[in-house]
């Protein structure tokens, strides 16, 4: 019995421990459903604005990785993505790191659209998020 108790002590001290922290999210909100104005039939299509909003939440082990970060913002919707890049001071310890950012875009058509953002550092995709809106016509 003393051996299996010891071989217990042993097996638990060398597994590794779980992380402590969990890696940052990026979490975007907006309006989950979005009507079209009623349109007109002898004027143009009608467009509706989706504004969406998304925060880094979640502790950065390395916040120099999460410095300075360009938007590429896809909108689901045939067009090429949408690209916000940032110039910024080199980084130094304890600068403010920005945490929210937002996007907007025009629809004119009705259906289901994903829209995701990544935030890279170049071509490196650091951190990405995901939120679906539905459009449909009154």
């Amino acid at each position: 019995m003393k051996a299996l108790v010891g071989i217990l002590a042993v097996v638990m001290l060398g597994a590794p421990t779980p992380p402590s922290q969990k890696d940052p999210e990026l979490k975007l909100t907006g309006s989950r459903f979005v009507f079209l104005p009623w349109a007109d039939p002898r004027g143009p299509r009608p467009s509706v604005t989706v504004r969406i909003t998304a925060e880094l939440v979640g502790e950065l082990e390395d916040p120099e990785e999460y410095y300075c970060l360009d938007e590429e913002w896809e909108w689901d919707d045939e067009s090429n993505p949408s690209l916000h890049e940032v110039d910024c001071d080199p980084y130094e310890p304890g600068m403010e790191l920005t945490r929210r950012f937002s996007g907007s875009r025009a629809y004119r058509y009705p259906g289901t659209y994903n829209i995701t953002l990544r935030l890279k550092n170049g071509r490196k995709t650091i951190v990405y998020g995901q939120t679906q809106v539905s459009i449909s016509e009154r």
